[in-house]
């Protein structure tokens, strides 16, 4: 964790708020905590947050377990305290999200979203005007143990960028806290291509997880699972250029094989989303892939094949879908 005697006492004076209280949610809080900076975690649901505020967050990591006073609140009107949230919910509640920032949040504060899928910065900056959003991805590893209780599953990179590719001190004082709080960060200026980049794994190994029920080590050694990855990951790189995304051509085969080995324990999100019955983000995911073809008239058949296959999953699920995600 982050040497609390080192902190550069500009960025720790960032008043920091992330939205949803799940695995990354967790993790992302405590470790700004514990760097020394304020931090609000920021729940839906009242009587989880109330449950949450009564004890320290737990964070396992690999200098052993952590415990990070963070307060916890449902109540919106707390946002006016904050210079900057961090918006870790599904890319299916960032709507209301956005509604509620646009309500709650100072003019003069920021919206920072990591979440998976393409649309979320889109959304935020109708509701809040550009000047006022950053995108970014997160390969980041957290495993929710319990409530308020998370561990720490791997380093990756969180890279965040402007949506027009300008930086600003905002933008830099953001990526300074999070590098604070010992997260692998980095400023880009083409934040498209590194939202895809991430998507590409999402598409493929998120829904091929989900199908199949195998851990991502797994997937990466059974052959059907790998050769759908490879062509969902190939077909969508191809819809990206035609978007104009600045994509470098790979060899999607080992990349995945190589992804899925590091991530060789991990039963991914939208499989354990699956398995509770709960909505996944397939929308934002290899639908959008599928929206962003038909605007270009290219086929799209493999992504849309996984889209429409987990569709009917979700439409079969015994109970009502739950929509309450993280």
């Amino acid at each position: 964790m982050p040497n609390n005697s080192t902190l550069n006492t500009q960025h720790s004076k960032l008043r920091l708020a992330v939205i949803g209280p799940g695995a990354l949610g967790t993790l992302f809080a405590a470790r700004l905590a514990l760097a020394g900076m304020p931090t609000l975690l920021v729940d839906y649901r009242a009587d989880r947050a109330a449950a949450l505020n009564a004890r320290p967050l737990r964070l396992w990591d690999a200098a052993g377990e952590h415990e990070a006073a963070v307060p916890v609140t449902a109540d919106a009107r707390r946002l006016d305290e904050v210079d900057v949230a961090i918006i870790l919910v599904k890319a299916y509640q960032t709507e209301a999200v956005a509604a509620m920032l646009a309500t709650h949040l100072p003019p003069a504060a920021v919206a920072l979203s990591l979440q998976n899928g393409l649309g979320n910065v889109e959304i935020l900056t109708a509701h809040l005007g550009s000047a006022r959003v950053i995108g970014g991805m997160t390969s980041q590893g957290a495993l929710l143990e319990e409530p308020g209780a998370v561990r720490d599953t791997g380093t990756g990179p969180t890279i965040i960028g402007r949506p027009d590719g300008s930086e600003d001190e905002m933008l830099t004082a953001v990526n300074a806290a999070l590098l604070q709080a010992g997260f692998a960060a980095a400023v880009t200026r083409d934040l498209p291509a590194a939202l895809w980049s991430k998507l590409l794994l999402n598409i493929a190994i998120n829904p091929a997880a989900a199908l199949t029920r195998l851990r991502n080590g797994a997937l990466a050694e059974h052959e059907p699972s790998l050769a759908l990855m490879t062509a969902a990951a190939r077909e969508a790189e191809g819809i990206g250029r035609a978007h104009g995304v600045n994509l470098p051509g790979q060899d999607w085969r080992a990349r995945l094989q190589t992804a899925c080995a590091a991530t060789a324990p991990n039963i991914n999100s939208m499989l354990a989303d699956i398995l509770h019955a709960r909505r996944t983000e397939i929308d934002a995911l290899n639908g959008a892939v599928v929206r962003i073809a038909e605007q270009h008239r290219l086929p799209a058949t493999v992504n849309r094949t996984l889209w429409y296959l987990l569709k009917a999953i979700e439409a079969g699920y015994p109970q009502q879908v739950k929509t309450a995600g993280e």
